[in-house]
């Protein structure tokens, strides 16, 4: 069966720096997985790789065995390829609902009655609809986080890309959010998720990436992951939310 998302050999430079060293990576649809890496490791670039905002220098991005590479990232959204930035970044001026509408209609494409019932609905399911005719710029920061989850559902993608959505949120915060993406996943999407706050990972993603120096140097059980001694050693002196070790052993008694 085709991956949903391929990555075949994906490199990227800039100037001497590199960002991804020849990455290779399928998910299929429903998977869910966590990419951890200290800062600078790449992470964030990846994303632009696979959602448009950056071209490689060589390799191929694949959804459903359909080549992307050539595709910007508002093509890349209309074939199902949502994601949310690390830096939440909504049209202050607008309404809540009309941030979620403009993502429904420009970047999902869909047609005037469907993008507002569509709206609407995703509203609700992140917890902003008594905010629906908020000003954007109003929101706090945990409404700021949801809004821009809500607006990469509103497109309603096949592969949803988290960038650091849990950053800054307290433990219940944090856990309305994995019992949200939780949902999406369940019903077919897959996500990839970069995040710091590694709880938030373990308790929610089965399969865990460590990229560090535009590699993948761990893939794999987030215990197993955690646990290697080459993902340990680029941790060090990171600002990590909670310490590794505790993660993973964590981890190892959730998968017992």
């Amino acid at each position: 069966m085709t991956a949903l998302l391929e990555l075949d050999r994906i490199t990227k430079r800039f100037g001497s720096v590199v960002v991804a060293d020849g990455l290779s990576l399928a998910v299929g649809a429903g998977d869910i997985v966590g990419i951890v890496g200290p800062n600078g490791a790449g992470k964030t670039s990846l994303f632009g790789l696979i959602g448009g905002d950056l071209a490689p220098n060589s390799g191929e991005v694949r959804l459903e065995g359909r080549p992307v590479t050539r595709l910007d990232a508002s093509a890349r959204c209309r074939l199902g390829i949502g994601r949310t930035y690390q830096v939440p970044r909504p049209f202050v001026d607008m309404t809540v609902f009309e941030n979620v509408l403009m993502a429904a209609q420009q970047g999902g494409g869909q047609r005037r009655r469907l993008s507002y019932a569509r709206a609407a609905a995703v509203l609700e399911r992140t917890g902003l609809g008594n905010d629906a005719n908020v000003p954007a710029g109003r929101l706090g920061l945990l409404s700021r986080k949801r809004l821009e989850m809500a607006r990469a559902l509103a497109t309603a993608p096949r592969l949803l890309l988290l960038d650091e959505v849990a950053g800054g949120l307290t433990d219940p915060e944090v856990a309305e959010l994995v019992t949200i993406v939780t949902s999406v996943r369940d019903e077919g999407v897959a996500v990839l998720w970069i995040e710091h706050v590694l709880r938030a990972l373990t308790a929610s993603v089965p399969r865990l990436i460590c990229l560090a120096g535009g590699s993948f140097i761990g893939d794999g059980a987030p215990a197993e992951v955690l646990a290697e001694p080459a993902v340990r050693e680029v941790f060090l002196g990171t600002e990590v939310t909670t310490s590794l070790a505790g993660l993973a052993g964590e981890a190892a008694r959730e998968d017992a």
